[in-house]
């Protein structure tokens, strides 16, 4: 009845996961340098999708139509990346396969080093590129949309949401299935459980997010019998 709930269910990292409707939750922050895509960069989340028919964003940034990227599902359960510069995708890369698992925990991360773009779904590359673009947008960052006017917001759950200034995987590794932990090259954290609220930033950034559609106020700590 209009009423918006922020669900817990279990996640590999903890015991709590961001609920997104598809519909019009997600967070946001202003711009930050904290978040240009420079030599090196990786974005990062776990993803429990419970919808793949459509695009989804999971991760984004957004000055305008013309300036934005944005790290999401296609449909057919492909992961993409897309990167608009002066209104051309300068960067656009897809994994060409279904390796999203519906309703299952997804460990995604688009990895610059360099000019190698890199998309890495638990562990494995799926899809690479050469490409020797950076970006100093002047746009908000969200999570669970991208605020384009197509805006494509996700449906599922999210955890573990995180930037850094660094290229953390270049070759096949083993996702973490503990909760992140903030070091030097750690530009943002989101952690879903944590008592800062949510949205709150555990990078030591200060960059806290504002939700939109999303209220803590009813929520479910995990159990057997939740899942």
């Amino acid at each position: 009845s209009g009423i918006v709930v922020i669900k817990y269910t279990r996640v590999l990292p903890g015991t709590s996961s961001i609920a997104f409707d598809g519909t019009g939750d997600y967070l946001s922050v202003p711009d930050s340098s904290d978040w240009d895509i420079g030599t090196n960069f990786t974005a990062e989340c776990w993803v429990y999708p419970t919808e793949t028919s459509a695009d989804r964003a999971w991760i984004s940034q957004y000055e305008s139509d013309s300036d934005t990227w944005y790290l999401r599902s296609e449909s057919a359960n492909q992961v993409n990346f897309t990167f608009w510069s002066g209104g051309s995708a300068v960067v656009n890369f897809s994994t060409g396969s279904s390796v999203l698992t519906d309703d299952a925990w997804n460990h995604v991360a688009l990895v610059k080093d360099g000019n190698d773009w890199e998309i890495f779904v638990d562990g494995t590359s799926e899809a690479t590129l050469t490409d020797t673009d950076t970006d100093t947008f002047s746009g908000a960052l969200a999570i669970g949309t991208v605020l384009r006017s197509t805006p494509q917001p996700f449906q599922g759950y999210m955890d573990e949401i995180r930037i850094s200034n660094s290229a953390r995987y270049t070759t096949t590794f083993t996702p973490s299935t503990t909760e992140f932990t903030a070091d030097a090259n750690t530009m943002l954290l989101i952690h879903s459980n944590w008592d800062g609220g949510l949205g709150a930033d555990s990078s030591g950034n200060f960059n806290t997010f504002t939700p939109t559609n999303l209220v803590a106020s009813d929520k479910m700590v995990d159990s057997p019998t939740n899942n």
